[in-house]
């Protein structure tokens, strides 16, 4: 049996380095809005590059997803800051910033996506 556990109001993720991040639910409307965001910049990168490398094309798709879906869920975070220590106001800019470097991405590809990929795996048994 299926079983329909996922969130339905914000909650945190811990990610590395002492960030957390708030998100809203990784909802199907987040989730295509994120892939609709991540295919037009691809896009874009191809028509400018038409031979793009097809491992860096696989890459760009990722690390463009994982960034719209941090803007598209993201709604507050804590252990994020500037140059000089001071805590860094949420924005879709530093979202991305923050997105560039692996070790936070991948961990909140992984967490974000976890409740959906659990109910997945449930229904595919």
């Amino acid at each position: 049996m299926l079983t329909l556990d996922l969130p339905a109001e914000p909650y945190w993720l811990d990610l590395p380095r002492g960030v957390r991040v708030e998100i809203r639910p990784v909802t199907t409307a987040v989730m295509a809005a994120a892939q609709a965001a991540a295919a037009r910049r691809l896009a874009a990168i191809r028509v400018a590059d038409p031979d793009l490398d097809p491992d860096m094309s696989r890459g760009l798709s990722f690390a463009f997803l994982v960034k719209a879906l941090a803007r598209h869920a993201v709604t507050a975070w804590e252990g994020v800051g500037d140059s000089g220590g001071k805590p860094l106001p949420l924005s879709s800019e530093a979202v991305e910033r923050l997105m560039d470097l692996d070790d936070i991405a991948a961990a909140f590809w992984d967490r974000a996506t976890a409740p959906v990929a659990v109910v997945a795996a449930e229904g595919n048994g």
